[in-house]
């Protein structure tokens, strides 16, 4: 668990961080007692998420990787924590859901490649579907995904959805799994060698006698979106359609690097045509960007399509990942993860935090047991602010108590609160103002956060 040392008060800078701004700490304070009026929008639940509304939810990556493995009776004893699964074993599917009905899990498979489970080796394609199989443009070597063994297939081709929802969806629906997890979802061509040029191109036909290109080969490809959007379109309707009760298509994607909508307006048009095509979207380098933390355009585009998401009533999972780091999250990354999460979070979000190491087994994190409650208006500060001068800082007020983050990667600021004093999530007073340190995210406990 955790270390107990608490990095939060008024005269510390970020924990963690001994490389402050050279310039002299503010002595006026940032004005953030003044947010957005008119109170929260309360969007429609998701019919695949638990109602994530009050406190934090988290989520579990796995319950068996590497040398990480959670038997079924800590499943059965432990769903309660979270409000999905990505990715567990058949046997815990119904043990996960015995303390949270509401718990989603979900069956892994890559977006693009055969699955890890239920597929098959190279000589079953090349003698089944033999113009399945995506090769380079050099007609001649297999576009294997970086890192995984499964044989990439033509997603472009309408059938290879059919036989993801046939295969994959009737084995969810009989082992009772809510959905399935489609993992590498890029809108970039991630297949072959794409940074030389030499990504997932085209197919044989007609027993190997016709060459059909599908992609251009380059990393950045107009057909690849296209074809990715037309996938996530068939397999998402098919899976709403086939079975008994409706299976959830979820896609791990960062939207960081995606301009994000504006009040539910505009945005990245492939990555909304993508996401108006699934129902879950697990964002896997979250706000942690792995390590290297989220700057000011990458954190508005996240929170921005996190709401997105949840007013169309689909969820947002965040998976902070830091796996640069050489050791378990510290308390100084646990709270930024948890204060950038709350920036965003509504009906439908949840939260992971650790590193790939860490999957599959339990990190459960005490500070989640915090009485945060619920948003009594949208995020607010940053420089767009009229209260305040360019400042990359961010609060939002819950009915519990106040996040904050400070996404700035080199500044610290001074920041007057909505009250006088608080209690940080590790049990320390904390009092206004406050001073915030570069990549710095806290979570301030004080009831009556709405009125």
């Amino acid at each position: 668990m955790l270390a107990a040392a608490v990095c939060v008060a008024s005269a510390l800078a970020a924990c963690g961080h001994s490389a402050l701004s050279p310039e002299p700490w503010m002595t006026t304070p940032i004005d953030g007692s003044v947010g957005p009026g008119g109170g929260e929008m309360m969007y429609a639940k998701s019919p695949y998420i638990e109602d994530t509304t009050s406190g934090f939810h988290a989520i579990q990556i796995f319950d068996e990787d590497k040398n990480n493995f959670i038997t079924v009776p800590e499943a059965a004893s432990s769903g309660n924590r979270y409000g999905a699964v990505w990715g567990n074993r058949t046997a815990t599917a119904i043990p996960w859901q015995a303390r949270n009905p509401g718990l989603s899990p979900l069956l892994y498979t890559p977006f693009d490649t055969d699955s890890p489970d239920l597929g098959h080796g190279l000589p079953w394609w090349k003698a089944t579907h033999p113009d399945w199989i995506l090769y380079e443009c050099d007609r001649t070597t297999i576009a294997y995904v970086s890192g995984l063994p499964e044989v990439p297939l033509d997603f472009a081709n309408p059938a290879v959805a059919a036989y993801q929802s046939a295969t994959l969806g009737t084995y969810a629906a009989v082992n009772d799994y809510n959905g399935l997890a489609a993992d590498v979802v890029d809108l970039n061509n991630n297949t072959g060698s794409p940074v030389r040029g030499r990504g997932g191109c085209g197919v044989w036909e007609n027993n190997h006698t016709v060459w059909v290109q599908r992609f251009s080969g380059q990393s950045t490809d107009p057909r690849w979106d296209a074809a990715l959007i037309a996938w996530a379109r068939a397999l998402s309707s098919s899976l709403h359609k086939s079975f008994a009760s409706p299976l959830a298509l979820a896609v791990n994607t960062s939207p960081a690097s995606y301009a994000g909508p504006v009040n539910g307006n505009g945005g990245d048009p492939n990555v909304r045509a993508l996401f108006n095509n699934v129902d879950v979207v697990l964002d896997e380098a979250g706000f942690s960007i792995w390590g290297n933390y989220v700057g000011d355009t990458e954190f508005n585009n996240v929170v921005r399509w996190s709401e997105y998401l949840q007013s169309q009533s689909k969820a947002f999972l965040v998976a902070d990942d830091w796996n640069l780091q050489k050791s378990v999250p510290t308390v100084h990354e646990v709270d930024y993860s948890l204060a950038t999460y709350l920036m965003g979070k509504e009906q439908a979000s949840a939260v992971y935090i650790g590193k790939n190491d860490m999957y599959g087994s339990q990190n459960y994190y005490h500070q989640y047991n915090a009485s945060i409650g619920q948003a009594c208006a949208p995020m607010y500060g940053g420089p767009n602010d009229p209260h305040f001068h360019g400042e990359r800082v961010y609060l939002r007020v819950f009915s519990g108590g106040l996040a904050i983050v400070n996404v700035d990667q080199h500044k610290q600021f001074l920041v007057k609160l909505p009250k006088q004093q608080y209690t940080n999530i590790e049990g320390g007073t904390v009092r206004s103002p406050v001073t915030i340190g570069p990549n710095t995210g806290f979570v301030l406990l004080s009831p009556g956060g709405c009125s």
